[in-house]
């Protein structure tokens, strides 16, 4: 008998977890995407004004943003596998909670349910980033854009479920009662393959300095998921590492934050952008935007390709480039077929803003979990305050003028892409 080859079962370990968080990432994106298939309907039934949506919006919004702040902490003590078993429960229940208050008139309950989804959601959006990090390490392989990836899809996914539940006149709290049960259960499958985290009270102290990786993508050594204590902090470890204090993580939420204030602005203003100032119709302007979407999806999917073959910093700085062809053609060439390739372009260079962001904050296994939190809370930012940022400058200068200053922040990433730089890289 032969005996059984550890690295070999080390990596069908690896490959299961990995694919569990593509899963996780997919369900999640399904989710999310389920709430905004439905919220005309729920604006229809509540005959609410585009002010109070808004209201209504930004109330999940700040819940979000309020659990990826606090991330950095509830992670690290739960671990990402427990945060997100813990972060779906939530969502499972606080979702069709509030949609079903919604219903019965009751919205102010409805909309503090909504706010205890989004933080709900903040927790695992850190979780699942940090396990996919920990995973892709262990793979040896870069994956993180294809989880992102999955997330759109998952999103894509909703919106169709969601017109077919529109379309048969069920009922909002039905159909997200519905999709969340299954959510839970399809997520509580993948989780048994995402390993369980050392006791957040017991991180081993380091024995030596870990050997650097010897290119992008490979994995030479033992598994090692993210410690609780965050890490080391000042010099012999006398602070507790604060990812606040660290000038690459700053650069790295900066990055992440600039790229999906493109992808954004994108989302929230460019049909918009190309009724007003192309004269599009309404229809020709969603399909420029879907155009848009199914482009940042198909390089996200093509992304371990590309990060093995180049690296980080690289597909970073060509992202941008193209990010600032998309934006200068859409702006100035005054022709329908130059728009819809603006906005290919567009959705192509800032397709890997946010998952190497993720990705470089968990370089380092001791103090992932409270970069990846503060890199997520620095780029949702962007999706928070970014809309209305633009919306002001739309309103001042037209819609179309408005989206210069994306090509500023996509110039910033071509300066700063190097904080990126994968661990065996960075000095060199």
């Amino acid at each position: 008998m032969t005996a059984s080859n550890p690295a070999s079962a080390e990596h069908r370990a690896a490959s299961r977890w990995s694919t569990s968080i593509l899963i996780v990432f997919a369900l999640l994106g399904t989710g999310f995407g389920s709430w905004l298939s439905r919220i005309p309907a729920v604006r229809d039934h509540l005959g609410a004004t585009t002010f109070e949506m808004s209201l209504i919006g930004l109330t999940l919004a700040l819940g979000s943003l309020s659990g990826l702040v606090l991330a950095g902490r509830s992670v690290s003590r739960l671990g990402p596998r427990r945060a997100l078993a813990i972060g779906i429960l939530i969502q499972a229940a606080a979702m069709p909670a509030a949609t079903a208050l919604f219903w019965v008139g009751a919205p102010i309950p409805a909309a503090a349910c909504l706010a205890v989804f989004g933080f709900a959601f903040g927790t695992a959006d850190v979780a699942m980033n940090v396990s996919g990090a920990s995973a892709e390490r262990a793979l040896g392989r870069p994956r993180m854009p294809l989880y992102h990836a999955g997330f759109s899809l998952g999103n894509v996914s909703a919106m169709g479920i969601g017109a077919l539940a529109e379309s048969a006149g069920v009922a909002v709290p039905l159909h997200l009662s519905i999709v969340f049960a299954v959510l839970a259960i399809g997520m509580f499958l993948a989780l048994r393959a995402v390993p369980h985290e050392a006791d957040p009270g017991d991180a081993p102290a380091p024995a030596e300095a870990p050997a650097p990786r010897p290119a992008a993508g490979t994995h030479t050594g033992p598994v090692v998921l993210p410690s609780a204590t965050g890490g080391p902090g000042a010099p012999g470890g006398s602070r507790p590492y604060s990812p606040w204090r660290d000038p690459r993580i700053i650069v790295i939420g900066l990055i992440a934050m600039s790229m999906s204030l493109s992808e954004g602005t994108a989302s929230d203003w460019l049909p918009l952008a190309l009724a007003d100032g192309r004269g599009f119709t309404n229809e020709a302007a969603a399909l420029s935007l879907g155009a848009f979407f199914v482009a940042m999806t198909l390089t996200r999917l093509a992304g371990s390709v590309l990060l093995t073959r180049f690296g980080r910093v690289p597909v970073l700085r060509g992202g941008a480039l193209l990010l600032v062809l998309g934006i200068a053609i859409t702006i100035l060439v005054p022709l329908d077929g130059a728009s819809v390739v603006g906005a290919v372009l567009w959705g192509v260079g800032c397709a890997f803003g946010f998952p190497i962001g993720m990705s470089a904050a968990a370089d380092d296994p001791e103090t992932a979990v409270r970069g990846v939190a503060a890199v997520s809370a620095i780029a949702y930012t962007a999706f928070l305050l970014g809309p209305m940022l633009i919306g002001f400058l739309g309103e001042r200068f037209g819609l179309l003028q408005a989206f210069w200053p994306l090509a500023g922040f996509a110039a910033f990433v071509c300066i700063a892409a190097g904080a990126a730089r994968e661990t065996a890289r960075r000095g060199s």
